[in-house]
């Protein structure tokens, strides 16, 4: 058993079926979630109700992970003040970890210089620092698609945002899809690393439309990603922490999903008690 405890995401089951998604979460047999931004707009004012939700399902609110704004575009003090309120959600809600997704691009205004991404890489550090102020944990999440998409592109918002306050959510799928070295990412970046997205991929079937993903994300084990080498490498450079499944719609129930994740999790990747 290794010390790295097992969250799942409410994002597939969507805002309006959160409820059922801590139904269906706790029957499959996790003790955690993470959840998106919506919750705070829903229950800022009734963080005691939230708390008491969770508690029902015997449930532990682990990170709420943001929607990362348009850049340029965006207001980048209200991106800072929009995030902290995130943060003071989270610490009402004993919960931890910040997940922030990178700004993305603005189709109408694209960056024409390497330049362009300092300012709203360096409003992400002031939301690193003052969340960590607060004793609560910023972990940058990149994405496909997102402006911070590869390698290259993390280590330069890093570079302009603060790296010594900014941690890392590390997605082995993301590495996968930004064809990433797995073991030599995480060995890097060990002393970076706050938090884990644990999700399996596979290419999507057939002719795919313009636009369309290139990937499907699928239940633990069901997919092309070794997932036994990406805990057994971050075992090895000793992270404890949450890791957060996650799944999306596909032919079987999202609660037949989260259960054969978990047990695929506790049998074979043996994250369990």
């Amino acid at each position: 058993m290794a010390d790295i405890e097992l969250a799942c995401h409410t994002a597939a089951w969507g805002d309006e079926g959160f409820i059922n998604s801590l139904a269906d979460i706790e029957r499959a047999g996790f003790r955690g979630i993470e959840t998106g931004t919506a919750m705070v707009e829903q229950f800022e004012d009734r963080v005691d109700v939230f708390n008491e939700i969770l508690i029902q399902h015997q449930l532990q609110l682990v990170a709420i992970s943001t929607t990362g704004a348009m850049w340029p575009g965006a207001s980048l003090e209200e991106e800072v003040e929009r995030s902290l309120n995130i943060v003071r959600f989270l610490k009402s809600a004993n919960a931890k970890i910040l997940t922030l997704a990178p700004p993305r691009p603005n189709p109408e205004q694209p960056l024409e210089d390497e330049a362009d991404i300092i300012p709203v890489a360096t409003a992400y550090g002031e939301i690193a620092r003052r969340t960590l102020e607060l004793n609560m944990l910023p972990c940058l999440h990149p994405e496909i698609g997102s402006l911070v998409s590869d390698a290259k592109s993390l280590d330069r918002f890093l570079e302009y945002s603060d790296p010594a306050a900014m941690k890392l959510c590390v997605d082995v799928a993301f590495l996968a899809m930004a064809e990433i070295p797995m073991v030599k990412f995480i060995k890097e970046h060990k002393k970076r690393l706050g938090s884990v997205h644990l999700r399996d991929i596979k290419p999507s079937p057939g002719k795919r439309k313009k636009g369309e993903a290139r990937f499907q994300t699928v239940e633990l084990g069901k997919g092309t990603l070794n997932l036994e080498e990406f805990v057994d490498t971050l075992l090895g450079v000793e992270f404890t922490g949450w890791a957060t499944v996650e799944l999306e719609q596909s032919g079987r129930s999202l609660v037949q999903q989260a259960t054969a994740s978990y047990a695929y999790a506790a049998h074979t990747l043996d994250l369990v008690l």
